[in-house]
């Protein structure tokens, strides 16, 4: 693939006549934080950041398990539950239905 600096292609600017001002002018003021600025976290929200620390460690894929059926595929070993495998794939559709 190549990019070429044609005007009008991928990534190239454009200039706009009559572009409006900035609401704050880059010579303004900016006030500093006062000392006594705090932030609060509610408990809810430590909570959801120590779920999100605990998830960041599991893996997305559970190796153990894929190579455990891996395994009985080619021992032709592995004879999965229908009616468990029916069943979880309705309850997952119904989970999905409520959300949206």
């Amino acid at each position: 693939m190549r990019i070429s600096g044609k005007p009008g292609g991928v990534g190239s600017t454009q200039s706009v006549a009559g572009s409006k001002p900035s609401a704050t002018p880059a010579s303004a003021p900016v006030a500093p934080a006062s000392a006594s600025d705090a932030v609060q976290v509610s408990s809810a929200a430590r909570l959801v950041a120590v779920a999100q620390e605990a998830l960041a460690v599991v893996p997305d894929i559970r190796m153990d398990k894929v190579e455990a059926i891996k395994n009985q595929l080619d021992a032709d070993a592995y004879n999965p539950d229908g009616e468990a495998v029916a069943e979880g794939l309705i309850k997952e559709h119904m989970a999905h239905g409520r959300r949206s």
